[in-house]
């Protein structure tokens, strides 16, 4: 299950970096694909960035499936996520989205299509309801389209203990990935 590593030449990636892509083998899993995200690109010897510990530390993986591109992860509001009303900072939750609705596209990605997630272009963030410290949601994501270039994901966060939607996004990318050599 390990995850694919290329090395690149492309604007935005330092020299000497490489980008990981998740595992695209038909025999990896789409749960082992959505975890190679956290294990490849994400992990602590490579990604020291922005929300590296709430990606790594307090996003659960519940679910996922590949058709369509389908991810359940499960995350309780933290101290240091909240604002000072103690309630999930905004920020955080567009990072929580942002994260989540990309691991969708790991399911179903193959040798040059979205092996390596992208990036976005757009992030748009509805906030229904406050998530109070101590909170636990449901992060539900889903890819609506994923062509060659351009996908467009889906997400919802919903209380845990009633299903109550707290907040929605709607999530545009671009692929990065290389193209793939013929032999």
């Amino acid at each position: 299950m390990a995850p694919t590593k290329t090395k690149v030449s492309m604007p935005g990636v330092a020299e000497g970096h490489e980008l990981v892509g998740v595992p695209t083998g038909d025999d990896v899993s789409a749960e082992d694909r959505v975890k190679a995200l956290f294990t490849g690109s994400m992990s602590a010897d490579i990604y020291q960035g922005w929300a590296a510990s709430l990606l790594r530390d307090n996003l659960v993986l519940e679910s996922a499936s590949s058709n369509p591109g389908r991810t359940v992860f499960s995350y309780t509001v933290q101290p240091s996520h909240c604002n000072r009303l103690g309630n999930l900072h905004g920020g955080c939750t567009s990072t929580i989205f942002d994260f989540c609705t990309t691991a969708a596209l790991a399911p179903i990605a193959k040798p040059g299509f979205w092996a390596y997630a992208g990036v976005s272009r757009t992030l748009n963030v509805t906030y229904i309801r406050p998530v109070p410290l101590g909170e636990k949601v449901l992060i539900e994501s889903e890819v609506v389209h994923a062509g060659k270039r351009l996908c467009s994901l889906m997400g919802t966060i919903k209380r845990a203990s009633d299903g109550a939607v707290l907040a929605t996004c709607e999530h545009g990318k671009v692929s990065i990935d290389p193209p793939v050599a013929k032999i």
